[in-house]
């Protein structure tokens, strides 16, 4: 219920239901109300029109004949007796219908109420048995004493009432999944939409401007800012690269300055300084290159490429266990994609000095774990070390050289894949880098072949 109530669709279908649904059936309730009490007037008005023309032919006829009449003309629900006195007195709970009755005779012949009208009831009301006893007072002062069986409030009872009912709350459910999908496509295809921004490394199309005026105003809002963050990324691109460039003209004038110095210990240290900026500025430079040059996206196969890895390492006297499926296709840059394997690949490595690879399959992505039995980072560093230019030297040590950008690189490739790279520390000692990457479904896989 709580995942249903947390869509516009569950909530469109509550909404509706409850306000359309009681609505329905309080106007259902009301008509059949209505069509009772309408009934039930008839009915008295029938009763009422035949009990004074019957009084009336009676009070006609002679007085040694009038019992003899009544007996004749009784019949149905009406038993009918003359007499000199009224045979019953005013007594019993009269229900409904009675009261009705009753009101309908004064209604009719005023005068009743002055000569004597007397009701009275054989049982409580609810009692479907139960007799309605009526003495009618004539003109000349005797009395027509009705027995009137079964007379009850008319109930409609129609089994229509829970079919009209069911079939009401069955369009209403109807028109709610309707309305909600309607309201919830437009949203769906921006939400879609937004999410292929920037993966693989490329802005992607603009999104769509259709729909109602407030979707078409956010997928407008999106574009905007797509193109603003372009423009931010190009221009911090721009602008490393060129001071990145620029540096290397001072450091040629060193170099030469340092070459001009007698051999020694000054000039040793000037001249690993300086090849240690060169280094750095060329992994700044190649850092840079990853983001400006896109590769094409195009299906992966992810688990060649893992294999590829740990062959290469292999074939280097490195000891790299690994155990994947035999296909494992993703959307992506293939060299994009082992590079960042590369790299985590080759830091397990480096400070643990073997590596072991594992993949799961999980719904709707790929999580690839590179794990070694290494020193492991302190907790409070997982997030730092992916900055870049961030090395722990006290728990990876500096003999393993680098400056800082494997992790740095390999996130961003994950994040321009839509994924992402999560470092955590294994129990028992060792770091573990869990990759995850969406899947590529099985229709976009039979497109791109």
């Amino acid at each position: 219920m709580r995942r249903l109530l947390d869509t516009i669709t569950g909530r469109a279908v509550l909404v509706l239901v409850l306000g359309l649904g009681s609505t329905l059936f309080l106007a259902q309730y009301l008509y059949l109300v209505a069509s009772e009490r309408e009934a039930m007037l008839s009915n008295a008005d029938r009763v009422a029109e035949r009990l004074l023309v019957l009084a009336k032919t009676i009070t006609a006829v002679s007085v040694e004949s009038r019992e003899d009449t009544a007996h004749g003309l009784s019949g149905g629900a009406l038993e009918l007796h003359w007499s000199a006195e009224p045979l019953t007195i005013p007594g019993g709970v009269l229900d409904p219908a009675a009261t009705t009755l009753r009101s309908v005779l004064i209604e009719r012949a005023p005068d009743l109420q002055r000569r004597g009208l007397f009701f009275s009831s054989s049982g409580p009301v609810g009692d479907t048995g139960h007799t309605t006893f009526i003495a009618l007072a004539l003109e000349d002062g005797s009395w027509l004493n009705v027995t009137l069986a079964q007379l009850q409030r008319t109930r409609i009872t129609s089994p229509s009432f829970l079919v009209t009912s069911f079939v009401g709350a069955l369009g209403v459910i109807l028109v709610a999944l309707l309305l909600g999908r309607w309201l919830t496509d437009p949203l769906n295809r921006l939400a879609a939409g937004a999410r292929t921004l920037f993966v693989a490394g490329d802005g992607g199309p603009q999104l769509e401007e259709v729909g109602t005026r407030e979707v078409r105003t956010l997928a407008a809002a999106i574009n905007e800012m797509r193109r603003r963050i372009e423009r931010l990324v190009t221009d911090r691109t721009q602008m490393l690269a060129a001071i990145s460039h620029d540096l290397r003209t001072p450091l040629t004038r060193l170099r030469l300055r340092a070459e001009a110095l007698p051999q020694g210990e000054p000039r040793a240290s000037i001249e690993h300084d300086v090849a240690e900026m060169e280094q750095m500025i060329e992994a700044t430079l190649g850092f840079l290159r990853e983001n400006a040059v896109q590769e094409a996206v195009a299906p992966v196969d992810l688990a060649a490429i893992l294999q590829t890895i740990a062959d290469d390492a292999s074939d280097a006297g490195q000891n790299v266990a690994i155990e994947v499926p035999g296909s494992l296709v993703v959307r992506g840059r293939h060299l994009a994609l082992k590079r960042m394997f590369t790299n985590l690949v080759g830091n397990a490595i480096r400070h643990a000095g073997a590596a072991e690879v594992g993949v799961r399959l999980l719904p709707a992505e790929v999580e690839i774990t590179i794990a070694d039995k290494g020193p492991g980072i302190p907790d409070d560093k997982l997030e730092a070390v992916f900055e870049p230019f961030c090395r722990l030297d006290d728990a990876r040590g500096r003999e393993t050289g680098g400056f800082g950008l494997g992790l740095t690189v390999a996130r961003s490739i994950a994040r321009g894949h839509g994924g992402e790279v999560v470092l955590a520390n294994r129990r028992g000692g060792g770091l573990e880098a869990v990759v995850r990457l969406p899947k590529q479904d099985s229709t976009s896989q039979r497109r791109e072949t």
